[in-house]
């Protein structure tokens, strides 16, 4: 894997004014990858793609890297690959959570997440202030380039794409389990302003079918959206959609990790297809 370049903010501000295209690179602090490839009303994100954690964060972490990965969203940073611009969280949940508000987002040394207690000691304020550096710089970085795709574009479209396990209580095959295998969060935003959008990105998903079965698709069964929906609703209404789109984990054992490359494909290449029907 190649080593790629870091910028500050200020350098990819600059060179996403003068229209530097392609550009890649990771941020700073090392808290996202981005890729902006061409200019684009459309942006793929991955939250909680990342696994890594500094290294006196890892000292002080409770939960095994195994325990992490389960509660991560691995393999997420895929279904935005084409995407002609996109960002990918690199570090873990466990360190800060992107899509909680920045108060909420390093999780408590009292409260257990996931039935896991993450920290061995509550955090010291200097272990904190490094740690809201990070999240401020990756909040930073989208806002900035949401700014610039509104200064071409009249919508922003953010596809906000998450994972989640089915398997907590028994193993099971997809399928068998009720739940939707694609559920869609649109509860904080301005539903009947997007709807047209929303109900035609619905319905192209709602085509897929792996290993001839249909796949199940809805909206807000699962997850009505996290911060960033809330975040973008509340500041841009009408100007900034934001897909959080949340797949079941029928695209990986999400107890061992182990990726299932054909029904990965098939997932990303509609989802892909589902994006393009309505940027029509």
């Amino acid at each position: 894997m190649k080593t790629m370049q870091s910028y500050t903010l200020e350098e990819i501000r600059d060179k996403l004014e003068k229209q530097e295209f392609p550009m890649e690179g990771i941020t700073a602090l090392g808290t996202a990858r981005f890729c902006f490839r061409e200019p684009a009303g459309t942006l793929g994100i991955a939250l909680h793609a990342g696994s890594s954690v500094r290294q006196d964060m890892l000292e002080i972490m409770e939960v095994s890297a195994e325990e992490r990965c389960r509660e991560e969203d691995p393999h997420t940073d895929i279904f935005v690959k084409d995407f002609p611009m996109q960002i990918i969280a690199l570090d873990s949940r466990f360190e800060y959570d992107l899509n909680r508000d920045m108060k909420n987002c390093i999780y408590s040394y009292h409260v257990k997440q996931w039935g896991l207690q993450v920290w061995s000691r509550p955090l010291t304020t200097e272990e904190i202030e490094f740690t809201l550096q990070k999240y401020r710089e990756f909040h930073e970085l989208l806002e900035m380039v949401i700014d610039h795709i509104l200064g071409y574009s009249r919508i922003a479209i953010l596809f906000d794409v998450h994972s989640y396990c089915y398997q907590r209580e028994r193993k099971t095959e997809w399928w068998k389990d009720e739940r939707p295998e694609i559920n869609l969060g649109t509860k904080s935003i301005h539903r009947q302003h997007f709807a047209p959008l929303i109900d035609a990105f619905l319905e192209r998903l709602s085509r897929t079918r792996v290993d001839r079965h249909q796949i199940r698709v809805a909206e807000n069964a699962i997850f009505p959206g996290g911060y960033l929906t809330r975040k973008y609703a509340g500041s841009h209404p009408e100007s900034v959609l934001v897909l959080a789109i949340e797949y079941k984990k029928i695209f990986m054992n999400e107890w061992t990790g182990e990726l299932h490359t054909e029904i990965l494909s098939t997932l990303v290449r509609d989802l892909v297809r589902a994006r393009d029907h309505i940027m029509q």
